[in-house]
């Protein structure tokens, strides 16, 4: 069994496919910013579906759904309550709702769970590996960094790329014409029509190297807390795609079994652990390869880069 709770912050277009398959390899199902078919997501069991049941509903509301023998109505209970916790925590952790209004959990319900549950993720339901594309720590939830730093509940790692490779993908996951779906961050939904409206993927870069606003602008920056903090274990995606993406086989096999030690993930054969890690059938993935920048950045294009994310790149270990 792996660490019962892991929080993976890996930035938007860093590779996030590739730590998802290593969370489900190593035995986690899947909560927050990344694809998580049926057979990955979260189940409720037990007392953990008891505690999370009793934080969002009442006394006359918990009698009704256990006296009921309509099995689709308590079904529709559960899934509404474990909504509702879970964005809860979302909540705590900055993590906003990304989903249609519609679809969001009745916010009565999420405020009692926030209200009647301490803010202790060792609380949560165990085998859970969250997913988020930033964790600021000016505005998450104080009793979470507490209890990680007391108790090293949850393991964190750090996942981040090349920031020009970064910049590139996501410009050209933007301005795909071939019409896939962007996901649901407005932000995307934004810069896909500003993106799709330049001519040239010259000038795609230049309005992503100008735009103070344009997706994971200032992600790099504020995860710099994560990158210096010796107990969040960090991995690159060019250490993680290995061969197929331009890396090396050792550095995949290494890296991967670094972060499965990090989880307590016990022993597993490093080859096949390797293995699972490149999947290009992602919906966000383009071509996931390493270093990529290098045909399309004019020199004006790594002067701007230079101005304006220059002391990162230096940070993160890329010059």
């Amino acid at each position: 069994m792996a660490a019962p709770h892991a929080l993976v912050v890996s930035l938007r277009k860093a590779g996030t496919h590739v730590l998802r398959e290593l969370a489900t390899r190593v035995g986690y199902t899947l909560y927050g910013e990344v694809s998580a078919g049926d057979d990955v997501r979260p189940v409720l069991k037990g007392d953990t579906l008891w505690r999370v049941l009793t934080a969002v509903y009442g006394e006359d509301e918990l009698r009704a759904l256990t006296t009921s023998e309509d099995r689709a109505v308590v079904d529709a209970a559960i899934a509404e309550a474990a909504d509702a916790y879970y964005a809860a925590w979302r909540v705590r952790l900055d993590l906003p709702w990304r989903g249609p209004a519609e679809e969001a959990p009745p916010p009565e319900l999420v405020s009692r769970a926030l209200a009647r549950t301490p803010a202790r993720f060792a609380d949560t339901p165990e085998g859970v590996c969250w997913f988020l594309h930033g964790l600021d720590a000016r505005r998450i939830d104080e009793g979470f960094l507490d209890e990680w730093l007391d108790t090293g509940t949850p393991r964190i790692v750090l996942n981040y790329r090349d920031p020009r490779d970064v910049l590139l993908s996501m410009v050209n996951f933007l301005a795909d014409a071939g019409g896939r779906d962007v996901g649901r961050f407005t932000d995307h939904r934004v810069y896909r029509g500003i993106l799709q409206n330049a001519p040239t993927l010259g000038e795609r870069l230049t309005i992503a190297l100008t735009d103070p606003c344009f997706p994971g602008a200032d992600a790099f920056e504020n995860s710099l807390w994560l990158l210096r903090h010796p107990a969040v274990c960090k991995v690159s995606f060019e250490e993680l795609v290995g061969p197929r993406g331009g890396g090396s086989r050792e550095l995949q096999t290494g890296a991967a079994l670094r972060v499965a030690r990090f989880l307590d993930a016990g022993d597993h054969d490093p080859a096949a652990l390797a293995d699972s890690l490149f999947n290009d059938r992602s919906y966000s993935f383009h071509r996931g390869r390493i270093g990529a920048w290098r045909d399309h950045f004019t020199p004006e294009h790594e002067k701007l880069f230079e101005e304006r994310y220059g002391a990162i790149l230096d940070a993160y270990g890329y010059r």
